[in-house]
C-alpha cells in the first residue's frame, strides 16, 4: 500500500525541466513509496516511461518501458519506488523519459530526493538485562547497608574519642606558643598598618568627575596646528580647587581615525586670566598611531592660577589631523579612575521613577 506519495507536477513547453520538490523517503518505506507526476495536458496516454536513477553521479538504476495505461482526468502517472532504491542512502538524482506510439520522445522532467536510513535499520548494540528489584529486596538491602554502616560510625567514634585526647596536649602547648609569636609580631604589623596608611593619604584618590556634559561617545575633532582645544575656561572658583590642590585630567584618544602625523597626548596648563600668563605646564603620555588609549596628566595647581585648559596636541604640526576624543574627566588627586560623569548628571533610582510615571501620565510609555 502506497503511503507515502511525493507529488511533482511537470511543466509544458521548452522551458526547464527541474522539480522544485525534495521528498525524503526512509529505507524501511519498502512497498510504501511513490512518485506522483503530474501533467497539464492530455498527451501522455499510450506512452511509456523510461525512469533512470543516480547517486553521487553513477547509475543505480534503470527502469524501461514502464506503460502507463489510461491517464485519469488530473493526467497523473503514478510510479511506486523500486525497493531496490532503499538499499541507498543520501541525494538521488532521478530522469523521467517518455517514448511516444507515434515514435517521438520527450525528456520529461530531472527530479532530486533523499533516502534516508531508517533508525530500526541501524546497528544498534543491545541493552544489558534490566532486573527490577521488588519493594522487600530493596527493603532488605537497606537494612542490611544501615547494619554496616552503623557498626563503622561506632569504630569511627571510638578512633576519634582516642585521638581528640592526644590532640587536647598538643593544642594547649601550641596555644602558648602561638600567644608568644602574635605578641612578637604585633609591633611590626602596627608599623605595615600605619605605612600603608600614609600611601593611601599620599594617593588622594578621588572618583568624582569634576566636568559637566562629558559622554562616552566620540566627538571627532581635526587639527589644523600643533593643538586643539578639548575643554577651557574651567575656573578654579567653580571647581571649588585652590593653589595647591593637586587635580589629574584624562581623556580616551582614539588615534586610528588617519594616520598622516604621529602621537597624540594631552597638554594640560595652568593660566592666569588676569594677566594672560602660563603659569604650568604638564604633558601626558603619548597615544601612537592607530591605537586607542586614555591620555592622563597630573598638575599641581600653582599660585595665582584663575583657570585651566586642556588641549589635544601632536608633534608634528604640517597638515591637519584628525582624531576621536571621549570619557573626559577631571578629579582630584593623582590618580585617573575610570570615567563617570559628574554626579549631577547621574539620575537616580528616585527620579528616574518620577520621570517614568511623569511620561506614562502623559500618555506615553519607557
Amino acid at each position: 500500500m502506497l503511503r507515502k506519495i511525493a507529488e511533482i507536477k511537470v511543466p509544458k513547453g521548452a522551458g526547464p525541466r527541474e522539480a522544485k520538490t525534495n521528498p525524503i523517503f526512509a529505507t524501511y518505506d519498502r512497498q510504501g513509496a511513490a512518485f506522483a507526476f503530474f501533467f497539464s495536458d492530455s498527451n501522455i496516454a499510450g506512452a511509456a516511461a523510461n525512469l533512470l536513477f543516480m547517486v553521487d553521479g553513477k547509475k543505480v538504476f534503470v527502469d524501461d518501458g514502464v506503460t502507463l495505461g489510461k491517464t485519469n482526468e488530473t493526467h497523473t502517472f503514478t510510479y511506486p519506488l523500486p525497493d531496490k532504491l532503499l538499499n541507498y542512502t543520501g541525494k538521488v538524482d532521478g530522469y523521467l523519459y517518455f517514448d511516444f506510439e507515434d515514435g517521438s520522445h520527450s525528456d520529461e522532467i530531472h527530479f532530486v530526493f533523499t533516502i534516508k536510513k531508517s533508525q530500526i535499520d541501524e546497528t544498534m548494540e543491545d541493552a544489558p538485562d534490566v532486573y527490577i528489584k521488588s519493594f522487600e529486596d530493596v527493603k532488605e538491602r537497606v537494612e542490611q547497608a544501615g547494619d554496616s554502616a552503623t557498626k563503622d560510625i561506632e569504630k569511627a567514634k571510638d578512633n576519634a574519642e582516642s585521638q581528640i585526647g592526644d590532640y587536647v596536649d598538643e593544642v594547649e602547648s601550641a596555644k602558648d606558643s602561638t600567644i608568644e609569636d602574635i605578641d612578637k609580631a604585633l609591633p611590626e604589623v602596627e608599623d605595615k598598618l600605619d605605612e600603608v596608611a600614609g600611601k593611601i593619604s599620599e594617593a588622594d584618590i578621588s572618583d568624582t568627575n569634576l566636568l559637566k556634559g562629558t559622554s562616552d561617545k566620540w566627538d571627532k575633532i581635526t587639527i589644523y596646528s600643533h593643538g586643539r582645544l578639548i575643554f577651557d575656561n574651567l575656573y578654579l572658583s567653580d571647581l571649588k580647587i585652590s593653589a595647591g590642590d593637586t587635580i589629574t585630567v584624562s581623556a580616551l584618544i582614539d588615534n586610528t581615525v588617519d594616520d598622516k602625523q604621529n602621537e597624540m597626548f594631552i597638554n594640560f596648563q595652568a593660566l592666569d586670566e588676569n594677566t594672560n600668563t602660563l603659569l604650568k605646564y604638564e604633558g601626558g603620555n603619548k597615544i601612537k598611531v592607530g591605537s586607542i588609549g586614555k591620555s592622563t596628566c597630573t598638575i599641581t595647581v600653582p599660585e595665582g592660577t584663575t583657570k585651566l585648559r586642556a588641549y589635544a596636541y601632536r608633534h608634528n604640526r604640517e597638515g591637519s589631523k584628525t582624531f576621536g576624543v571621549c570619557k573626559k574627566k577631571l578629579q582630584r588627586g593623582k590618580y585617573a579612575t575610570d570615567w563617570k560623569p559628574n554626579p549631577s548628571e547621574i539620575v537616580t533610582t528616585e527620579q528616574y521613577e518620577k520621570l517614568k510615571n511623569a511620561i506614562i501620565a502623559l500618555g506615553g510609555s519607557v
